[in-house]
């Protein structure tokens, strides 16, 4: 079994409890990709390895251990970005658990890709940062990163009037799919895919009934693109906090 020991950046994913005392930590690194570890000792009063260096979507610098097959082990940690206002702001928050979630579903355990990485490391700083409007973060976040999943709407096809197919990724003039969205959240949705992925310019969405269809409808696309997401429980609290 061949063990490799990598410096890192990392961010947490999802972390499930093990045991007594133990937790097992599902993390996308810089280095590596998606990885899982095991995290021995984090609820005693001696460890140097404590539970809040593992909360949703922090932003860490390991050194690490890992296998070919099995969990790998943390040797080293520490804070890459600190929070300012994600942990005690309850909107923010609720975007995180959000994020990770669907990050933690949608993300293959593949090769390590950079670009990625440096999009969701960003965005979520952006996030942390951000003083003002932020409303429609998660909106642009799930698009944008659907780039770097494969399944980036084709914006080729749009048209005035068109219809957006959430089956096929495509706007079409005609209208006879289930999956197809009306012509209005289609301009809406073709006007967020054109977007930088800055998320400065997120203010054209304003109408709560425009953003609470939009977001419904990306979560339909990722469960009918991404493999492994077949539900975002999460979804129903964030439309609920966001007033969307």
């Amino acid at each position: 079994m061949a063990k490799t020991t990598v410096k890192t950046r990392a961010i947490v994913l999802q972390s499930v409890k093990y045991g007594d005392n133990s937790i097992v930590v599902k993390m996308l690194t810089e280095e590596l990709g998606v990885q899982s570890y095991m995290v021995k000792g984090v609820f005693g009063s001696k460890s140097k390895m404590k539970s809040a260096f593992f909360q949703n979507m922090t932003l860490l610098d390991i050194v690490a251990t890992s296998s070919d097959n099995g969990l790998g082990f943390i040797k080293e940690i520490s804070l890459s970005h600190y929070y300012r206002s994600i942990a005690v702001d309850i909107k923010k928050t609720t975007i995180i658990i959000f994020l990770s979630e669907l990050l933690s579903k949608s993300i293959p355990e593949a090769e390590p890709d950079t670009e990625l990485f440096n999009f969701i490391y960003d965005s979520v700083i952006w996030l942390d940062e951000a003083t003002d409007y932020y409303v429609n973060f998660p909106i642009i976040f799930s698009i944008q990163l659907s780039r770097f999943l494969g399944f980036f709407p084709n914006i080729d096809t749009y048209s005035e009037g068109s219809s957006f197919d959430l089956l096929d990724g495509n706007f079409k003039t005609t209208y006879n799919d289930i999956y197809q969205i009306d012509c209005e959240l289609s301009r809406c949705f073709y006007n967020v895919c054109s977007r930088q992925t800055t998320f400065d310019k997120q203010h054209f969405i304003t109408n709560n009934t425009t953003r609470r269809k939009l977001l419904e409808s990306i979560v339909t696309y990722y469960k009918l693109h991404a493999d492994n997401v077949r539900d975002i429980k999460s979804y129903e609290i964030l439309r609920t906090l966001l007033d969307v």
